[in-house]
């Protein structure tokens, strides 16, 4: 027999087994009933796959005997070892709460608890050392928090254990020389450990002691601080070469928030040189302390209020400071709840973040940050869309609420805000001014016509706007005199996008350019301020999809790109010399955008802010170039279970700050959620036991469970938009097929459905030749029904006016049986648990709801009634008895950046 849930009441010795913890490539964990004390305890097995391997029972033991040799509050206590059934068995302390892995992937921790968390580490590991044990795996994944907020170290089956008492350069030999568990990156050979959290001497496989401990204690300090690793590459060399050669990102770089004194403790025990690092964990365990009592009095600031000087590596190569703040931040994003006062002091904090200040490819441009200043001009968290007129002395935005949208004019001086277009059920996509200040442009759409919008022109004050273009998919922009504007328009038959101009009165329309974008992303180009190159951002699909910046020549037409990367770029902006452009672009793998500056015509690229902050994909600058708008964007959603659908008994089944906005039914038991930093992950059905799948996956749009075997996801990597399947772990990936969008997976894990160059695909789930079911010369994409035999999709009709579509096709294609007019703003089409309706996602009265469009016709109905938020994703258990929902919401405001020059 196995080590599997086959054992659930089973008992070995005296523990009765209960249910399943976890386990990975050296263990299984099972909490189990002590018979005879009649308390929980945690049982540990070797799977049956490694069990007869010597040099892993080696390691298992060692890890009872090196655990068990120390008592003490912040290690987890080892009770019992022994073997019946012929299985060998640890038998340890049941402890309830997350390892510190789960609490910190991707997002800071609070310094208070950061504090209180790293004092009790220190402490375990002066205890482990001051009895000659060396953990040699320090990595949050072996630190357990409970529930009380008490840190248990784990997992000392790589500990080396000397005959006596070690001091920190002291020399001790090994119990055996042990092989390492992959499943967790440990390198094989000599050096011993999990590769992102190796010291120097670790990978250099030399004579380790106490301090090794430390310099992994300092790194995952650092992560527990900026939500990042300190030492980072795409392979195990890559890192080696940075732990052994690079010095990492300064900590208040990635989160001023924290004090100067905490990062003078990480740097010290990260000392490449183990002379010149802490020497005992009793020396850090007291510098931790003295900061908690400084910090806790107020002796310490919150904030470092001055970054290092960084020498930047552009072409003027001069060393630059970066700026002061004297604002004190948090560290990491306001916690849900908090009124808004407190959420409003983060926010306006942010001016202490410190944008990089220097001097940019020596022409000329300074960037005297240090008395820069971000004013927060909205406080509604609704704000969608902003423009700048040219003086500065208006903002307009978008008012978003719910399904409603409105337009609002804000004088910057006075700080009052007016209202020049009521709200209605449309959705805008770029607002600007004239040049002249005096009138608003804006793109919207009407109420019918959701993917369809018009150009309008109206009084900055208010007044009946006037239609100047049907059929725009951007912003305009203006040429320098202000009598000619450019702007794009979208083909996806064609699968380009076209850049075109027109006079200030909207004549005299023309094509002027076609550029192979993807239509679903256009921003609108940005005219050059000496009126001879028109810049425009957008995505290439294909082989590699990137994004890019194309300039093109206003004289011919012809175009080169600016640059190209993996990131998504933005709409830009002009400084006002045209020698560079402002661009905001979105980073991975945190997903938050930053503001970058881009060479003209050079195309070289450089950091403008780093900060914690989110801003849009959209910015202005004023005509002289000293004030920037932009949108500064919070995410907050979790996933969500609600029996039988029912509304009323809503239980929030995840928590933390980093939002998850995806989820999908996985494996039996097990949901499949995707976090905002595109990671995904495998999870119980209530939210326990949750395990990232691979680092750096990078998944945006679909993921599905191929029955019991596999998983099927796109994933972006290395430039490229992939359909990938795994098995049901997240391991053994393989590609299934290049530029693919969205995917599901039949319910018997056969074949999966996927979308690519506007057509739908079915291909056996172990590869092979696509079969073409489906096509919309608009593009289309489509989900697989309960039962396997038909198939749901969203396209357009073609016409005037496209008109968007729900379709049900047999699964081996053929014409739609059912067609449905798809409700304007409604999400993609899910099938209900009897495949009896299309179900969608929709937002009315200002709340996202679920709802469901009968097979056999009739008006759909609502089958959620939530009164707030958004719904990002949502999917049934296979059983149809529980609907599970990414749920919560998205704040933006309006924020103006000066004095930065």
């Amino acid at each position: 027999m196995s080590v599997n849930d086959a054992l659930i009441d089973q008992t070995f010795s005296h523990y009765r087994i209960v249910e399943r913890l976890g386990g990975g490539g050296m263990g299984v964990v099972y909490k189990a009933e002590d018979t005879r004390l009649h308390r929980f305890v945690a049982l540990k097995f070797l799977p049956d796959n490694v069990a007869k391997d010597a040099q892993a029972l080696a390691r298992f033991q060692r890890e009872a005997q090196a655990a068990s040799a120390l008592n003490h509050p912040n290690i987890c206590t080892i009770y019992d070892i022994g073997e019946a059934q012929e299985k060998a068995f640890i038998a340890m302390e049941f402890l309830d709460g997350q390892t510190l892995k789960h609490m910190i992937t991707g997002r800071t921790m609070e310094l208070e608890n950061l504090l209180d968390l790293a004092i009790q580490i220190a402490d375990a590991l002066d205890a482990a050392h001051s009895e000659g044990i060396v953990h040699r795996d320090i990595k949050p994944a072996n630190i357990f928090v409970t529930k009380r907020g008490h840190a248990k170290i784990l997992d000392f089956g790589l500990a080396k254990v000397a005959n006596a008492k070690v001091s920190a350069g002291g020399r001790s030999d090994t119990m055996a020389t042990m092989g390492v568990d992959t499943a967790q990156l440990t390198s094989p050979g000599t050096s011993m450990g999990t590769v992102s959290y190796m010291s120097p001497e670790q990978v250099l496989g030399k004579e380790l002691d106490a301090r090794s401990d430390l310099f992994s204690f300092g790194i995952v300090l650092y992560e527990m601080a900026t939500g990042f690793l300190p030492f980072q590459g795409e392979s195990s060399g890559a890192i080696f070469d940075s732990i052994l050669h690079k010095n990492p990102i300064a900590m208040a770089r990635l989160n001023s928030g924290i004090p100067i004194e905490l990062e003078q403790v990480v740097s010290k025990a990260m000392e490449k040189d183990r002379d010149l690092r802490y020497q005992s964990a009793a020396e850090m365990r007291a510098d931790l302390k003295r900061l908690k009592r400084d910090t806790s009095s107020g002796r310490a600031m919150a904030q470092s209020g001055s970054i290092a000087a960084i020498t930047e590596s552009g072409s003027s190569g001069k060393i630059i400071s970066a700026a002061s703040g004297s604002a004190p931040a948090q560290a990491g994003p306001p916690k849900r709840g908090l009124s808004k006062s407190f959420v409003l002091a983060g926010i306006v904090a942010l001016a202490g973040l410190g944008f990089v200040g220097y001097k940019f490819l020596n022409r000329g441009h300074e960037f005297n940050l240090q008395n820069m200043q971000i004013a927060k001009l909205t406080d509604s968290g609704k704000a969608d869309s902003v423009a700048i007129s040219p003086d500065g002395r208006y903002i307009v935005y978008v008012l978003k609420d719910g399904e409603q949208e409105s337009l609002w004019v804000r004088n910057v001086a006075t700080k009052s805000d007016v209202q020049v277009l009521a709200a209605d059920a449309v959705a805008f996509h770029g607002v600007t001014f004239s040049p002249d200040g005096n009138y608003i442009y804006f793109t919207r759409s009407d109420k019918s016509t959701t993917y369809y919008s018009y150009l309008y022109v109206m009084a900055v004050l208010g007044g009946t706007p006037r239609q100047l273009i049907r059929d725009i998919d951007s912003a305009v922009s203006f040429s320098p005199d202000g009598k000619q504007f450019v702007f794009m328009r979208g083909d996806p038959e064609k699968s380009v996008a076209e850049l075109r101009i027109a006079n200030a009165d909207g004549g005299g329309e023309h094509l002027f350019s076609t550029l192979p974008y993807w239509p679903g992303f256009l921003y609108g180009g940005v005219w050059s301020p000496d009126g001879k190159t028109i810049v425009a951002p957008g995505l290439l699909r294909g082989k590699e999809a990137r994004w890019v910046l194309t300039a093109v020549n206003v004289a011919d037409g012809s175009g080169h790109e600016l640059f190209s990367g993996p990131e998504q770029v933005g709409r830009p902006a002009w400084l006002p010399d045209g020698s560079m452009l402002l661009a905001p672009v979105a980073l991975l793998p945190e997903n938050r955008t930053q503001l970058w500056l881009v060479s003209f015509p050079g195309g070289e690229k450089r950091r403008f802010s780093n900060d914690l902050s989110n801003y849009g994909l959209e910015l202005q600058l004023t005509q002289d170039g000293k004030m920037i708008v932009a949108l500064e964007r919070r995410q907050n959603s979790h996933i969500w279970m609600l029996p039988q659908g029912k509304t009323d008994q809503a239980k929030e089944i995840t928590t933390g700050e980093t939002p998850d906005d995806g989820v999908s039914t996985g494996p039996p038991g097990k949901l499949l959620v995707r976090t905002r930093g595109s990671d995904l992950a495998l999870m119980n059905a209530d939210g326990s036991q949750r395990v990232l799948l691979r680092p750096g996956l990078r998944n945006f749009i679909s993921m599905s469970a191929c029955g019991d075997r596999y998983l099927v996801f796109d994933s972006y990597e290395d430039s490229k938009l992939r359909l990938i399947r795994t098995d049901a772990d997240g391991s053994n990936p393989l590609k299934l097929s290049d530029d693919v969008f969205t995917s599901s997976c039949s319910p018997d894990g056969k074949w999966v459905l996927f979308d690519s160059d506007k057509k739908l695909y079915r291909v056996p789930i172990e590869g092979g030749t696509p079969k073409e079911i489906f096509s919309s010369p608009f593009g289309v994409s489509g989900i697989i029904s309960p039962d396997g035999k038909w198939i749901a999709c969203e396209y357009q009709e073609p016409g005037p006016v496209p008109a968007a579509k729900f379709a049900v096709l047999s699964a081996d294609g053929g014409t739609p049986v059912h067609i449905f007019d798809r409700p304007s703003g409604s999400g993609g089409p899910r099938w209900s648990p009897d495949q009896k309706g299309l179900q969608y996602s929709l937002t009315r009265k200002g709340a996202a709801n679920i709802w469901e469009q009968p097979l056999a016709g009739g008006p759909p109905r609502q089958v959620t009634n939530f009164t707030s938020g958004r719904i990002f994703d949502y999917a049934w258990s296979r059983d149809g008895k529980q609907l599970f929902l990414a749920k919560g919401d998205v704040t933006s405001d309006v924020v103006l950046i000066s004095n930065f020059h």
